[in-house]
């Protein structure tokens, strides 16, 4: 065993000696400790904040929409498609929509929805992979009733259970006696949970053709939505959208349309690990005054063992070493704390959150390059925290450090 080594591991944690300094010691590596731990499970949350919102919004409105500047909405769609996916290889779905505003009643209970007319087969929402109860059916039953699936908070709403019957008016304009709204039947076939309450209340969804006698488009759709490969390079697809279609159609991103929810995520993100930091930037002060105290302590030892032959580096690179064990303790203790809490909210769901959060529970997304970039700037923050106390530590004179009481 190198002999600095020994000697720093001695001054930190004899038995012998000062238990003062002993508990001071334990106090720094405390606050290392939980300043890392503190600031991997922030950034854990943040992650899995960020990339809840992104998935479940990229999954109920698709990657990008493609509308119309003309009122009536998208025509000669299925030739629009066949040119987009001949064109944009990064092209993961594409598919037509009607989407518009109506009222849903249900016996004496009458409720604002939002009807999304679609094609089943190539339908790109996730809404039926979060099936509740039923099923994601929504082809017409008969040329009466026609089938509908409606989120759980609504059907909640309105005391809604699989075969019930509901009516529809669609509404297009102001009704009135000379413009009365289209009247539909359905049957409840699923009912969905997406997590996402300002969809679980008003989305509802049908086939395309039924949304499209419902309000009068005949054969125009509201848009066509999109899916890409990488969501990330999603502004650059719109880009190529803009150029192969032109006018009248103008594409959107998800980023765009829900500009303020993303927004929000981010405003949370970019505050965070600069305050948490700090608390980083307080435990290595500690530290500095944790190594003070022990120059402090061992001024006789250090004059000892410069008496004995040891140079001013060796004596720096002992209360260097010092500084190291406490910062390597303290890091290993908060990425054991930081990661033990993360995975076990992960699994057992601890915390739960108001429904305005868009989710049940906190979410976690652990990236080991982020923990990674955490233990290594507090490496780097903790040592050089040492250099201070180890440079004065180095330049004692043996002679009165010999003396000193």
């Amino acid at each position: 065993m190198n002999y600095r080594f020994f000697i720093a591991k001695r001054y930190l944690f004899s038995k012998k000696d000062s238990k003062f300094v002993s508990f001071i010691t334990y106090i720094a590596i405390a606050g290392v400790a939980l300043g890392v731990a503190v600031l991997i499970i922030a950034i854990s949350i943040l992650g899995g904040f960020e990339k809840e919102i992104r998935d479940k919004v990229a999954g109920l409105v698709s990657h990008i929409q493609i509308h119309s500047f003309k009122p009536e909405g998208v025509a000669d769609y299925e030739t629009a498609i066949k040119s987009i996916k001949d064109n944009i290889p990064e092209t993961r779905g594409v598919s037509a929509y009607v989407q518009r505003e109506g009222v849903i009643r249900y016996k004496e209970n009458v409720e604002g929805i939002m009807l999304k007319g679609i094609i089943p087969e190539s339908d790109l929402s996730t809404a039926r992979f979060k099936i509740k109860e039923g099923e994601f059916r929504v082809e017409p039953i008969d040329t009466i009733f026609a089938r509908l699936v409606v989120g759980d908070k609504l059907a909640e709403k309105l005391n809604l259970k699989i075969g019930d019957k509901v009516i529809i008016f669609g509404l297009h304009g102001i009704p009135s006696p000379l413009n009365p709204p289209q009247i539909k039947q359905f049957r409840i076939s699923g009912i969905y949970e997406t997590g996402l309450r300002d969809y679980d209340d008003i989305m509802v969804y049908s086939d395309l053709k039924t949304a499209q006698k419902l309000f009068n488009f005949g054969n125009f759709v509201s848009g066509i939505e999109m899916n890409v490969e990488n969501v990330d390079t999603v502004e650059k697809t719109v880009d190529k959208l803009k150029s192969l279609l032109g006018y009248p159609f103008y594409p959107r991103s998800l980023f765009k349309l829900y500009k303020g929810l993303f927004t929000w995520v981010e405003l949370q993100k970019a505050p965070t690990p600069v305050i948490l930091g700090l608390i980083i930037i307080v435990a290595t002060f500690n530290i500095i005054g944790t190594l003070l105290m022990l120059v402090l302590e061992k001024t006789r030892s250090i004059g000892i063992l410069k008496a004995l032959g040891a140079s001013n580096g060796d004596v720096m690179k002992i209360f260097v070493l010092d500084g190291v064990i406490i910062g390597v303790i303290g890091i290993a203790i908060g990425n054991i704390i930081g990661l033990g809490m993360s995975l076990l909210e992960l699994k057992y769901k601890f915390f739960s959150l108001p429904e305005f959060y868009y989710m049940k529970s906190v979410p976690i997304l652990i990236v080991p390059e982020n923990i990674i970039l955490i233990s290594l700037i507090t490496m780097a923050l903790v040592f050089i925290a040492t250099i201070i106390p180890s440079f004065l530590a180095s330049k004692f004179d043996p002679v009165k450090s010999l003396r000193f009481n």
